[in-house]
C-alpha cells in the first residue's frame, strides 16, 4: 500500500473527469457515514417508481456538480434521472451513474455504492452505441471503508483504491493493484431468486452451485456483490428473470459499467444472448439481465441455456 497522486489516464481531459469522480466519492462517503438509520424518503418517485432517499438525491448531486466543474462532460445522466442532463456545451464525455446502489440495505449498515460509465460524447448521446464504446469505468463502495475499483487507462488495468481521511480533505491510496479473475472459483451471488420457482435453467444453476460446494455471498447490493469478486478475484453474480419477476437491473447505470470493469479483469459477462458488452443502447431506462465474474463459471452457465434451448450457437 503506498500513497500517490491518483492519475488514471494520459488524457488531461479524462483524467480530470477521474479526478472529479474521486472528489465527489469522498463527499458521498460523508454524507452516508452521518446518515441516520438509513435516511429519510422524500416526496418523490425516480423514474422507475422506486421512492428515493434523500442521500440517493444527495449523492446524485454530489456527483454532477464535481462533473460540470470540470467542463469536459457534455451531459449526464443517473439511475434516479434517467434523461439525458445538460453540463457543459462541448464537453467531450457522457457520464451515466447510479448513485446509490443499494440504498434498500442502507438501513441494515450493509454496504452500498456508486456505479460509473464514462463514455465518449455524440450527437445521438450514446443511443446506437454498445456497451464496448464504454471509454472508462469505477464502482465505488462506501462501507466499514470506502473504496473504488476503477479501471486505470493510463496503464490498462483494473485497481482498487481505499479513501484515508485523517486529514481534512481525505486522500486515496492505491491498495489491490492489476487484478485479475481467476477462471474458476466458487463464490456466488444470485440476485432475484424469487423467479427460480418458474425459470427452470436459472434454478438447475443455481442447484448446481449449491450442491457442488459452492459459497453463497450475497447482500442484496449489486455493487458490494460484484466487488467482493475483484476483492476475491473469483465468483459470480448473477440476475435474471421471467415473465412474473423480471430482472430490474438498468443497463447504462448498472450492468454495462460493472461489465466492462469485469471484462477488464480477463472475467466474461453474459445475459442471455452475448456478452452484455455487446448490447445496443436503446434508451435510458433500458433493463437488462446479467452474469458477471470468473470466466469458466460464465461458460457453464451458458452451456445450461444451450441445454434448454435458449442460446443458440
Amino acid at each position: 500500500m503506498h500513497s500517490q497522486h491518483v492519475k488514471l489516464s494520459d488524457d488531461p481531459e479524462l483524467s480530470a473527469v477521474c479526478s472529479a469522480l474521486l472528489l465527489a466519492f469522498i463527499e458521498n462517503s460523508r454524507v452516508l457515514r452521518y446518515c441516520s438509520g438509513g435516511g429519510d424518503y422524500t416526496n418523490t418517485q425516480n423514474d422507475f417508481g422506486d421512492h428515493q432517499l434523500e442521500m440517493d438525491v444527495q449523492c446524485e448531486l454530489n456527483v454532477n456538480t464535481e462533473l460540470k466543474k470540470t467542463g469536459f462532460v457534455s451531459h449526464s445522466a443517473s439511475e434516479e434521472t434517467p434523461e439525458m442532463k445538460l453540463l457543459s456545451e462541448g464537453g467531450k464525455f457522457i457520464v451515466t451513474f447510479d448513485p446509490l446502489d443499494g440504498s434498500s440495505i442502507i438501513g441494515t449498515n450493509f454496504a452500498v455504492g456508486t456505479i460509473v460509465a464514462i463514455w465518449k460524447s455524440d450527437e445521438n448521446l450514446l443511443i446506437g452505441k454498445r456497451g464496448r464504446d464504454m471509454v472508462s469505468a469505477c464502482c465505488c463502495l462506501y462501507g466499514s471503508r470506502t473504496n473504488v475499483v476503477f479501471w486505470n487507462e493510463k496503464e490498462q488495468k483494473i485497481q482498487e483504491y481505499t479513501l484515508f481521511d485523517g486529514d481534512k480533505q481525505g486522500h486515496w491510496e492505491l491498495t489491490k493493484d492489476n487484478i485479475k479473475i481467476k477462471p474458476k472459483g466458487k463464490l456466488f451471488s444470485p440476485g432475484n431468486t424469487r423467479c427460480i420457482v418458474d425459470h427452470i435453467p436459472y434454478r438447475e444453476v443455481v442447484d448446481y452451485w449449491i450442491h457442488n460446494g459452492y459459497t453463497l455471498r450475497y447482500s442484496g447490493g449489486m455493487a458490494p456483490d460484484i466487488c467482493q469478486i475483484f476483492l476475491k478475484e473469483v465468483g459470480v453474480f448473477s440476475c435474471f428473470g421471467d415473465a412474473k419477476n423480471p430482472s430490474k437491473l438498468r443497463y447504462l447505470y448498472e450492468c454495462a459499467p460493472l461489465s466492462f470493469l469485469i471484462e477488464k479483469a480477463e472475467g466474461k459477462s453474459f445475459n442471455g444472448k452475448h456478452s452484455v458488452l455487446d448490447t445496443e443502447i436503446t434508451g435510458y431506462q433500458q433493463k437488462s439481465e446479467i452474469i458477471v465474474g470468473s470466466a469458466d463459471e460464465i461458460e457453464f452457465f451458458k452451456s445450461i441455456w444451450k441445454k434448454h434451448g435458449i442460446l443458440k450457437e
